[in-house]
């Protein structure tokens, strides 16, 4: 293994080296800042080893790093989540202590240090900007950027712990690897908002106590605009705030529309518009000329085949495979 070594790909980034500084030098500059306060040698060495998937701003990777290291972080507000496969890991702050088995998932809080002890590791770690969770949550509840704040390192339940494991195997083994899917600005915007979404669900943060409490209405013309808007741009990636500006209202004050007036959420009511248009491609495909259910699926950003399927039969009372065939 050479020190420093780099083999890039489109979507994908290999790393690997042998020499501690530039393990920690790496560290900083894909993940968060680390003041080290010792490290030594462990099984390899210093060995560590980097594959990293790219979307946009969002890095999954998958890290080894052998060598015991006791650090503290310097956040700089980004979210680093880390699934720990192998090796011991700690993170400490104040007099709370939460130590990592395998399986085990965490988040390193992004606005406060932490101290943290690891030894010959092996993570799936993913790095969400702080501007991808601010705009989720605000589209979520309303909640303003400042006031987003995340509140301990350990998820919600171990069941929600769960969640967040399955949701980045999933994504690693089907839909980062796929150039094919990741040029696809619906689905790659589906793909990172997802990942933000579920984030918020799992972890502890201020978002879970906004209670959206009546901002005014929104009179027929407005909503008028706002559904046109995501029936009009449906295949293409749509936030909260693109639709409220169309329709001329606050992102707030849509939100409260949505839910009066069609009982779900814009972003809610975006998915059922891309699940119709799903059904009637469904419907005019030829399977025969090569028309699959997983083509059409991601062609509207449907990425997970198991949740398209649950989502269809509850919608139109049978599986997409049966529509396809007749």
């Amino acid at each position: 293994m050479t020190d420093g070594t780099v083999y890039s790909g489109s979507h994908w980034q290999r790393y690997a080296t042998n020499d501690i500084d530039e393990a920690h030098a790496y560290i900083r500059r894909a993940f968060l800042d680390i003041k080290v306060r010792s490290s030594g040698e462990g099984r390899d060495g210093a060995g560590l080893r980097a594959v990293t998937t790219a979307l946009a701003d969002v890095d999954v990777t998958r890290l080894h790093y052998s060598a015991r290291t006791q650090a503290q972080t310097a956040p700089d507000g980004d979210l680093n989540i880390t699934h720990l496969m192998g090796g011991r890991f700690t993170i400490a702050r104040d007099k709370n202590e939460y130590r990592l088995q395998p399986g085990d998932v965490m988040l390193i809080l992004p606005d406060q240090p932490a101290d943290l002890v690891y030894d010959n590791v092996d993570t799936f770690v993913a790095r969400l900007p702080r501007a991808l969770l601010e705009e989720v949550a605000h589209a979520q509840t309303g909640i303003s950027g400042t006031d987003l704040r995340f509140n301990s390192s350990r998820p919600i339940s171990t069941a929600l712990g769960r969640h967040w494991t399955k949701t980045v195997s999933h994504l690693t083994r089907s839909v980062l690897p796929d150039p094919a899917l990741m040029a696809n600005p619906l689905v790659a915007g589906t793909t990172r908002h997802l990942l933000a979404a579920t984030a918020l669900a799992v972890f502890p943060n201020t978002a879970h106590n906004v209670t959206l409490r009546p901002a005014g209405g929104v009179t027929p013309q407005p909503l008028r605009r706002a559904v046109s808007y995501i029936h009009d741009h449906a295949d293409q990636p749509i936030t909260v705030d693109q639709v409220a500006a169309a329709a001329g209202v606050g992102a707030r004050a849509l939100q409260l529309a949505f839910r009066r007036h069609h009982d779900t959420t814009p972003m809610r009511y975006v998915r059922q518009v891309r699940l119709q248009r799903a059904h009637r491609d469904l419907e005019t495909a030829d399977p025969t000329a090569g028309a699959t259910v997983a083509m059409i699926a991601t062609r509207w950003g449907f990425t997970h085949l198991g949740r398209f399927s649950t989502d269809y039969r509850a919608a139109y009372g049978c599986s997409p495979s049966h529509t396809l065939r007749t």
